[in-house]
């Protein structure tokens, strides 16, 4: 018997936090007098199957293999999962499968699959106490578990996952499946973080909708609470595992919906749901005459938040426009979003979570977005203006915060981030700092932008004529200021 050792990363749950699994893998020559030494039974054959998985169908699974849907999705067929791992058991048929792709161990941003390899699949299961969960489970994994009621990254997750459950590709790389998703697995969070965040249980309809049949609103739903329960010696199977790419594994980083008719659909769906008339004209130069002035309840802050209303109070009086300032609570109902929505044609809001319900603007409407200063990681800056892009109707502009004097920091000790460049600011303290910090605006500039635009917008010019280039952060020259720097 042959032995390695593998060092993989693995999220754990309860440190919320990746860590570093190792682990023994043997090359196992499973025969049918092994089973017998080892006195392992399968209890889930000989007691009623738990409520959401049942009994393992033995003999006819074999290894794991990998099907992939190109830069949109990947599904595994028979993945396992124990005490808090994912493994791909490999056998000699499956490693030699001229049907299968190469797998991939990455499943999502925070989950990792364990190769384990075996002589035969059918013989080795006969080793392990199983539970199967048949059909097609889509596996959701929210990327920042700690931050459950974080709209900005539901988006990143929901967008291309009700993308590829549209296009509906994924029904031809399932085996045995029914064409539907029967469980959604929400793999990292637990019930009780979601009671009370109505936004998520709505998007989360509206993301599935397009693969469940008539008259089902939602598949059979799966928490990290189910699969902690489990007794630490099973093994749970997943006939088919639907794993969407989000951003952070997308090879392009690419988020926002597929394509604008996606975009639009959605959008469509959710006045529907929401029971939101749509005003009128639904067009290009028809959105409501409405600037919007949007700040989440004990979120961030614009610190000149006084100074920035009477520059849009300015331009209503210019323009012909109300200005509405308007503070909301990630707890509130979605319909009321989406009404907030409906009725804004300028909405003007510091680069945070709220943002997310730009995808309910109407057509035309603008997108005005304050970036704070040194905010640049992994591309978090164009979140938001990814998700308007790819509806398509949607103006989109930035302002940004390119100098210190625009950021109101915590304390002193924060305040020595300052010097740093957007590049050296990737840590967590320092994204925290900035994400906590106060945010000065222009608001002379940012009055000369929209004064610049909004005639043309209400014109009803195109979004791709108006476009304007997607602001750089800053460039500083010299260091850190710290010690070793200098």
């Amino acid at each position: 018997m042959q032995s390695k050792q593998l060092c993989t990363t693995a999220f754990d749950i309860r440190q919320q936090r990746s860590v570093c699994l190792l682990a023994q893998l043997y090359l196992i020559q499973v025969t049918e007098a092994d089973v017998g030494q080892t006195g392992v039974t399968n209890s889930a054959q000989q007691q009623s199957a738990d409520w959401f998985y049942e009994d393992f169908p033995g003999g006819t699974v074999g290894g794991t293999t990998m099907t992939s849907g190109g830069l949109g999705y990947k599904v595994y067929h028979n993945l396992w999962y124990q005490n808090e791992r994912y493994f791909a058991v490999e056998d000699n048929a499956t490693l030699h499968d001229p049907s299968a792709a190469p797998l991939k161990t990455e499943l999502t941003i925070n989950m990792w699959t364990m190769r384990l390899p075996v002589t035969s699949a059918p013989l080795y299961y006969q080793n392990l106490k199983t539970g199967w969960v048949r059909g097609t489970t889509l596996i959701v994994d929210f990327p920042f578990a700690a931050f459950p009621d974080n709209m900005g990254h539901w988006a990143e997750v929901l967008l291309p996952a009700y993308s590829v459950l549209s296009q509906g590709a994924w029904k031809h790389s399932v085996r045995n499946g029914t064409g539907f998703v029967d469980s959604l697995l929400l793999v990292n969070l637990r019930r009780a973080q979601l009671q009370g965040v109505h936004w998520v249980w709505a998007m989360l309809k509206l993301t599935v909708e397009p693969a469940l049949p008539p008259g089902l609103e939602m598949p059979r739903l799966l928490f990290y609470d189910e699969l902690e329960v489990l007794d630490k010696a099973m093994w749970l199977g997943f006939q088919n595992a639907l794993v969407i790419n989000d951003r952070y594994v997308h090879e392009h980083g690419k988020g926002g919906f597929a394509s604008t008719e996606l975009g639009q659909r959605f959008r469509e769906r959710a006045y529907a749901a929401s029971g939101v008339q749509q005003p009128q004209p639904w067009q290009l130069g028809g959105a409501p005459r409405t600037i919007t002035l949007l700040t989440a309840v004990g979120g961030e802050q614009v610190e000149n938040r006084g100074a920035l209303t009477a520059a849009l109070q300015d331009i209503g009086i210019a323009l012909g426009m109300k200005v509405r300032p308007f503070s909301i609570t990630t707890g509130a109902s979605f319909p009321s979003y989406v009404a907030a929505m409906a009725r804004t044609g300028v909405l003007i809001s510091r680069h945070g979570p709220l943002l997310a319900n730009t995808m309910f603007l109407p057509p035309g409407a603008v997108v005005l977005e304050l970036l704070p200063y040194n905010w640049e990681w992994r591309g978090v800056s164009e979140i938001y203006v990814n998700i308007t892009r790819s509806i398509g109707d949607i103006h989109h502009f930035a302002w940004r915060a390119k100098h210190p004097r625009w950021a109101a920091y915590y304390d002193v000790d924060e305040a020595r981030y300052a010097d740093w460049t957007a590049e050296e600011c990737s840590s967590r303290h320092c994204l925290e700092v900035h994400a906590r910090a106060g945010m000065m605006a222009d608001a002379a500039t940012i009055q000369e932008l929209l004064l610049d635009v909004l005639p043309a917008v209400y014109r009803g010019e195109n979004v791709s004529a108006l476009a304007q280039p997607w602001p750089k952060g800053a460039v500083k020259s010299g260091n850190t200021g710290l010690w070793w720097d200098k």
